[in-house]
C-alpha cells in the first residue's frame, strides 16, 4: 500500500498536472487530497474557492490571523475571507516550507525580469483553471506557495531561493466546506524559485 493509499483510503481520481500550466477540480467537504511534487523542487501555487461562492475564497492574511503565524501546520487551517475553515493541512511529508507572503507571477513581473512577449504566468493560469468551472474574478487572490524555499532576514529582507522538495514530496489537504480547488505548476524559469526547470505535479482524491 502506498503512503497515499494509507491516508486516503481507496484513491478514487488522480491527474496530472503538467508543469507550466493549471488545473482545477472539485473537492467534497471532508475529502482528502494530497498534491504530490513529483519530481522535486517545483512550487505549486494553490487557490481554494467555496463551491457555493467563488467571492468566498482562501486568503493569506486571514490565515496568518487565524494561527498567530506566518505557517500552517498539520493540524491547522487556512481560513476564507469570511474567516471560516476552508482546508486542513491532514500531512505534510515535504520540508514543509510553504510560502504566504509572494504574489503569483503575472505578465508584469516578466516583463520586469527582462522577458519580452509571451510567457506562461500563474495569474493567466488560474483564470483559465477556474473558469472551466464559471468562476470570473476581477482579481486574483494571493496564492499558498506550496514547495517554496523564501526565506526571511532579521532585516525583514527577503530572498527567493530554489526549493529543497525531493521527488514524491506532498502534502495532504481535507476540504472544510464543499471547494473548487485550483493549483498551477509554476512556471517561473527566470529566476531559481523553480530550480533548474519547471515539471509536473499529482494530484489525488481518496475516498
Amino acid at each position: 500500500m502506498s503512503e497515499s493509499e494509507d491516508v486516503l483510503g481507496t484513491i478514487t481520481h488522480e491527474h496530472r498536472v503538467p508543469g507550466r500550466t493549471g488545473y482545477a477540480f472539485e473537492v467534497g467537504l471532508g475529502t482528502k487530497f494530497p498534491l504530490t511534487d513529483l519530481e522535486g523542487m517545483q512550487p505549486i501555487d494553490f487557490w481554494v474557492f467555496n463551491k457555493a461562492d467563488p467571492f468566498e475564497y482562501m486568503t493569506m492574511e486571514h490565515t496568518r490571523v487565524h494561527n498567530l503565524s506566518m505557517e500552517v501546520r498539520p493540524g491547522q487551517s487556512a481560513v476564507t475571507s469570511k474567516r471560516r475553515r476552508i482546508v486542513t493541512i491532514i500531512e505534510d511529508n515535504s520540508s514543509g516550507q510553504h510560502d504566504m507572503l509572494i504574489a503569483a507571477c503575472d505578465p508584469t513581473r516578466y516583463a520586469e525580469l527582462g522577458h519580452e512577449g509571451h510567457h506562461a504566468n500563474c495569474q493567466d493560469n488560474l483564470h483559465q483553471a477556474i473558469g472551466t468551472f464559471g468562476i470570473k474574478l476581477p482579481f486574483s487572490p494571493q496564492p499558498w506557495n506550496l514547495f517554496t524555499h523564501f526565506s526571511w532576514y532579521p532585516g525583514k529582507s527577503i530572498q527567493l531561493l530554489s526549493p529543497d522538495t525531493k521527488p514524491g514530496d506532498n502534502i495532504v489537504f481535507a476540504a472544510e466546506m464543499d471547494i473548487v480547488v485550483a493549483i498551477l505548476p509554476c512556471p517561473q524559469d527566470i529566476t531559481r524559485i523553480c530550480g533548474d526547470k519547471n515539471t509536473d505535479v499529482l494530484f489525488e482524491i481518496g475516498s
